[in-house]
């Protein structure tokens, strides 16, 4: 932006908003924002769009661009088109929360694998570089067992699993294993109890591989996760890498209040 648009702008001269970026079309840019609202539930399933001319109003852009927006979310079926009446909210494909959520227990990590069907695409031994030797608590160069799954639910792809055991660990799995949950088999095959875990959560963008193993759309959000799961001692026996597509999964977190210090805290 210009500094005397911005100028002009700040002095309440210009009205419609700016979007983010000069280089994406305006109408994606549109798309992606109402996209949003529609996956928050912002926008409700049933719920009706505003008129175009308030899109038009509402976001500084043409009558055009608008256009090809709904036509691209239409497309998508997040939204439908009825003549004579307006633009409503396809009802999304969100799986049942009762059946995937995380309330913060190891227990329930593992029973989240068990609910589901795996598509296994490979295990390879591979070398631990020094940021994941760092995390698994193995020498850089060490040998790993890495192991990638696609998730599904209902045949429908929803996550991208990537899975690091230390070698001495991961070669004791048979192939079969590999097609359940890792964590239960670590528990009941070789008896390897999962004390701890360790998570981030971050939003992400769909590269070019990811949309083609999860079904979705190059630049599409992801939800990605990093768990390093410890047996005792805080001894690291797993790494857990996942990309889930934002559109059908969400996490739930249970939160309880810590009186002693008016703090919230994840509920275990």
């Amino acid at each position: 932006m210009s500094a005397k648009r911005r100028e002009l702008q700040d002095e309440g001269s210009v009205k419609s908003p700016i979007f983010v970026s000069d280089q994406i079309p305006l109408y994606y840019q549109l798309q992606s924002v109402l996209t949003e609202q529609i996956l928050s539930g912002a926008l409700a399933a049933g719920q009706q769009l505003p008129i175009e001319a308030q899109l038009v109003e509402e976001y500084g852009v043409s009558r055009i661009t608008v256009r090809q927006a709904l036509a691209s979310m239409e497309k998508e079926s997040l939204i439908r088109r009825e003549a004579g009446r307006g633009t409503f909210v396809q009802e999304r494909r969100v799986f049942p929360m009762e059946t995937l959520q995380l309330e913060g227990s190891i227990d329930e990590l593992i029973s989240l694998g068990q609910t589901t069907t795996v598509k296994l695409l490979y295990v390879r031994k591979v070398k631990a570089t020094t940021p994941e030797a760092k995390l698994l608590g193995v020498e850089p160069g060490s040998d790993l067992i890495r192991c990638a799954r696609v998730r599904l639910h209902r045949r429908e792809p929803y996550s991208h699993v990537l899975n690091d055991l230390p070698f001495e660990i991961g070669k004791r799995l048979a192939k079969s294993d590999w097609k359940h949950s890792i964590s239960l088999a670590l528990q009941e095959k070789l008896g390897v109890p999962l004390i701890e875990a360790q998570q981030s959560i971050r939003a992400t963008l769909a590269t070019g591989p990811l949309a083609q193993l999860l079904s979705t759309r190059i630049g599409s959000p992801l939800l990605t996760t990093d768990r390093v799961v410890m047996t005792e001692a805080h001894r690291p026996v797993i790494r857990v890498r996942t990309n889930y597509r934002s559109d059908i999964f969400q996490f739930n977190v249970h939160l309880r209040k810590d009186d002693a210090h008016g703090h919230w805290k994840v509920n275990p």
